[in-house]
């Protein structure tokens, strides 16, 4: 994949420096104002998409049959752990990184925005600090050469749904947005129900290692989980580095990755 393109739609988008100077207060909804201020996507919902515009497939991971067995010993332990937290309590209690207090300045809005969906929980979620430290998924983590890099796990329980939304990350690294990243890594296979949408590509299907990454700070994307079982995903969110570029231009849907 090439991901110049990322640095072509961020080249046009007005970034707010600071949050205090935003004109948000105007938006009832996050969304809306994301939508209309910063995100360069069409919205046009009869648009069709393909792999490679607003999400790319980058290959998979190569796991060892050690490495494989040590993510499936530690899918049951980060189902349970994840039912301890999720999105929208970690979102509200100052748990969002780069913000100051670890509060957004915008949370009345996301409020607004969890109220429209009757504040069903949207996913479930396992913190960095409970999994920094596990071999496997920290040298997954290492393999990219990224900078800033944060890490979580989402698990998402049968019937939970995470709404179609804009990400706002452009705090993490406010002088060269476009070299913020959001990679996901798929632990499990796919079951039937599982998807995952960016603008108007469907991606479902997945396998264990599986990786994608997609244009976070302009795509609309949002997850549902309609079959009987947790879906278990990691998530990498950090700043590209030219050694990550170049591992990305080497990569496509079948790249195996060696860790």
């Amino acid at each position: 994949m090439e991901p110049k393109i990322f640095e072509e739609r961020a080249r046009f988008k007005s970034i707010p420096l600071d949050f205090q100077y935003q004109d948000a207060a105007d938006y009832n909804s996050n969304y809306e104002y994301l939508k209309e201020k910063f995100c360069n996507y069409h919205f046009d919902k009869w648009k069709k998409e393909e792999e490679g515009e607003y999400v790319s497939l980058i290959g998979r991971y190569d796991w060892t049959e050690e490495e494989r067995a040590a993510i499936q010993d530690l899918i049951p332990w980060l189902e349970e752990e994840s039912k301890n937290v999720g999105w929208n309590e970690l979102t509200t209690k100052q748990a969002h990184p780069g913000f100051p207090g670890g509060i957004s300045p915008m949370v009345k809005q996301e409020e607004y925005d969890r109220d429209i969906f009757g504040g069903i929980e949207f996913t479930q979620v396992v913190p960095e600090p409970k999994i920094a430290e596990h071999p496997v998924l920290k040298k997954m983590a290492e393999y990219w050469k990224l900078k800033r890099c944060r890490t979580r796990v989402h698990t998402q329980m049968p019937g939970q749904a995470f709404p179609m939304h804009i990400d706002k990350l452009w705090h993490r690294y406010p002088a060269e947005p476009h070299k913020i990243t959001r990679m996901v890594v798929t632990l499990q296979d796919y079951e039937p129900g599982q998807l995952m949408q960016y603008g108007n590509y469907i991606h479902t299907g997945w396998r264990a290692g599986d990786i994608h990454i997609f244009d976070t700070l302009n795509t609309p994307h949002g997850t549902v989980n309609m079959s009987r079982v947790p879906r278990t995903i990691f998530v990498l969110t950090a700043v590209r580095t030219d050694e990550t570029d170049e591992i990305l231009r080497n990569s496509n849907k079948d790249t195996l990755h060696r860790l």
